[in-house]
């Protein structure tokens, strides 16, 4: 694969982009410009590779599926950063590529000498973004900030749960996600907008900013009307009713009454005399009966099996899903018929599946696979201008890595 493999219709076609990053939000910020049309190339110390290489506990087709699943669309180049030479071959690389994206701490990449006015010396249209746990200033800006951490940190955590049990973390990594697509989203206005004025710049993100940002009208709330919300019994919304899980008679599922119209195709749905009380016409008679509300609705659902229910309230428009298992979800006729699951593969170790990228437009990134580390090594440098003999001595020399493919069986009679 080489740069003009990329897909001509996709809007980031003839970006380059040197990706630093390791773990996840990082990564899933350069598979997201990757998915635009960039191409990201994954620049690794092969002596500190990206950790998510070794993340267990499955490695399906020798590399870890968690690496697979960050990585897919992107190319890969090993240069020993630490090392004089490694640098001087990344500054090169800087010269001729339109981003440079990190997830290090605060000042790392100026003790390296490739922090954002290092490089754009060279390149005055370079656009560098730094993601890290809480920016590159305040009080925490040196504390390593991870998901787990910041959902605490933010509040988001203390509104997590049941209320009669320890707070609760999200199930998946919705920082570092949230924070990738931050980035991904920064770089894209920083691109647009070298285009009028011809400058790059440096992006300083955060983490932690885009997880206070997420707090809107709960933050609104606690700012303007000194109300802190508090964790809700079966993750009920703090002041729409109803809008939680309930308890079935094989399962869960979760209804959202998000208006009073709602609520009377609701009633009419289930067609029951306790529900037909004036009190409950409209969300502040709901919100202040709440609990002998929820009372009643738990003992009417607990009554069917959660299809029955879905299958009620679909035919009245009333928004209700089942609380799917990861299997269920993935197999569910809304994932297929939006083709959000795609096969990827890679000539080092075969093909595996995916799920795709958050924004809809091009087939060819989403099926290269993710890179073995330095697979693309000579081909990064050539384009950047190295010549053969220079490519050979930095091999050589251990300053870069190219990975080697397995030999394929030859054909034949054995």
């Amino acid at each position: 694969m080489t740069a003009a493999d990329r897909v001509s219709d996709a809007p980031l076609v003839g970006v380059n982009v040197l990706d630093l990053s390791h773990f996840l939000a990082g990564p899933y910020a350069g598979t997201t410009l990757a998915d635009l049309g960039a191409d990201v190339i994954k620049v690794e110390d092969p002596d500190r590779p990206d950790e998510a290489r070794r993340v267990g506990p499955h490695f399906s087709h020798g590399p870890s599926d968690y690496f697979l699943s960050l990585n897919w669309g992107k190319r890969s180049i090993a240069i020993r950063l630490a090392t004089p030479e490694g640098r001087a071959t990344f500054v090169q690389l800087a010269r001729r590529a339109d981003v440079v994206l990190d997830n290090f701490r605060p000042g790392v990449m100026d003790k390296l000498g490739l922090g954002p006015d290092a490089l754009r010396a060279g390149n005055p249209r370079l656009i560098t973004c730094s993601l890290s746990g809480f920016g590159s200033s305040g009080p925490r800006a040196s504390r390593p900030g991870y998901d787990y951490t910041v959902q605490a940190l933010s509040g988001v955590m203390s509104l997590t749960g049941d209320p009669d049990r320890a707070p609760g973390k999200a199930g998946i990594s919705y920082v570092d996600h949230a924070g990738g697509l931050a980035a991904a989203l920064g770089i894209a206005a920083a691109l647009a907008g070298r285009g009028s004025s011809g400058d790059g710049r440096h992006l300083d993100l955060s983490l932690y900013d885009v997880q206070v940002s997420m707090l809107t009208y709960l933050a609104s709330w606690q700012l303007n009307a000194g109300h802190t919300p508090t964790r809700m019994p079966s993750g009920a919304h703090p002041s729409i009713v109803p809008a939680q899980t309930f308890a079935t008679a094989d399962g869960y599922m979760s209804v959202f009454v998000g208006n009073d119209e709602m609520w009377s195709r609701l009633c009419r749905s289930l067609d029951h005399p306790a529900l037909l009380d004036h009190r409950y016409s409209t969300n502040a008679g709901r919100f202040e009966h709440r609990e002998e509300l929820v009372e009643t609705l738990v003992r009417i659902f607990s009554d069917r099996p959660t299809d029955h229910w879905v299958a009620t309230f679909n035919a009245t428009n009333v928004p209700c899903a089942p609380v799917n298992p990861l299997d269920d979800a993935l197999a569910d006729e809304q994932v297929s018929a939006r083709r959000l699951i795609a096969d990827a593969s890679n000539d080092a170790y075969g093909s595996y599946r995916h799920v795709r990228g958050p924004i809809p437009l091009a087939d060819a990134a989403a099926a290269r696979g993710a890179p073995e580390l330095g697979q693309h090594t000579i081909d990064v440098l050539i384009e950047a201008g190295f010549g053969e003999h220079a490519v050979d001595s930095l091999i050589a020399s251990g300053v870069v890595v190219q990975h080697q493919l397995p030999a394929r069986p030859t054909s034949g009679t054995h």
